[in-house]
């Protein structure tokens, strides 16, 4: 009898299995969907001033309308314990396809936006989604009205004790046509300021390849999605670009005249969903070599 019963013990046995292996493939699907991880980077430069030693950047970008809790509650909880000094937005935080007309999109995002510049200063760069939304220019108006620098091609000074370093940000590739070359903008800087340490806000990923020498010290990005599903020890499967296993999808690359910062962002989950691939803040500590 117990012979004669061992097949149907085992086909339990199987089931129970397959059972488990799906409950686990779901827990990580929830996992890299809605945990997020926070990333921080010390990077060292010899010409940054010892008064910024330590200064802390945090990078928020790909959000495409995502939401952590009401408002974003979890991204501003996550920020602000990491008591940044700036607070740099790179692109994409609305979505070029959307059934919402005019600026109904950027009047979401609004909420959101007025929270986080409680914590620190904000600059935005726009992002691919930005443009081709046709919200442009609502967004601008209202980041402008909440006190966030929307650098257009455009550089500021970050000040602190009678020392400065440069924060520029160039617009993507989606904008005018007409608009000035990253290169030449890069140039500009270089020329009027030598070299005073320089970072670039960007929303592609694509410097090594196009820019490798480029006269700045670091590029902050995103539009990379981390991949979208990554594999351990390998890194991100898809490219934004339809490439597979992109080079530049997440993490910091210095193969170039500069470091990369690449991150994974904050959504994203269409048409494919992120796969061991949290969304990410990324904390940049800058330090004095």
């Amino acid at each position: 009898m117990k012979i004669a019963n061992a097949p149907k013990k085992r086909k339990h046995k199987g089931l129970i299995i397959l059972i488990l292996l799906f409950a686990a493939i779901a827990g990580i699907f929830l996992d890299s969907r809605y945990r997020i991880a926070v990333t921080e980077y010390e990077l060292k430069y010899a010409n940054l001033p010892q008064i910024f030693e330590k200064y802390s950047i945090v990078q928020l970008s790909d959000l495409h309308l995502a939401e952590y809790g009401k408002n974003n509650s979890r991204i501003i909880a996550l920020t602000a314990k990491q008591q940044p000094d700036i607070i740099v937005l790179t692109g994409d935080f609305i979505n070029m396809s959307s059934t919402k007309t005019g600026g109904a999109q950027t009047e979401e995002l609004k909420p959101f936006l007025e929270e986080l510049v409680k914590i620190a200063p904000c600059y935005f760069i726009s992002g691919n989604h930005e443009w081709a939304s046709t919200e442009i220019d609502y967004l601008a108006e209202t980041l402008s009205e909440l006190g966030i620098v929307y650098l257009s091609n455009e550089f500021v000074f970050l000040e602190k004790d009678g020392e400065s370093i440069m924060l520029a940000g160039v617009e993507d590739p989606n904008g005018p046509a007409d608009m000035i070359r990253p290169d030449s903008f890069a140039e500009i800087m270089r020329r009027r300021y030598g070299d005073k340490f320089k970072i670039l806000l960007a929303h592609r990923n694509d410097w090594m390849k196009k820019y490798p020498a480029l006269p700045v010290d670091l590029i902050i990005c995103g539009h990379a999605h981390g991949g979208v599903v990554r594999i351990p020890f390998i890194g991100g499967l898809f490219g934004t670009g339809k490439e597979f296993l992109p080079e530049y999808d997440a993490g910091v690359f210095n193969e170039g005249n500069y470091d990369m910062v690449i991150s994974r962002g904050l959504g994203g989950n269409k048409p494919m969903p992120r796969f061991l691939n949290n969304p990410e803040i990324v904390t940049i500590i800058l330090r004095s070599a």
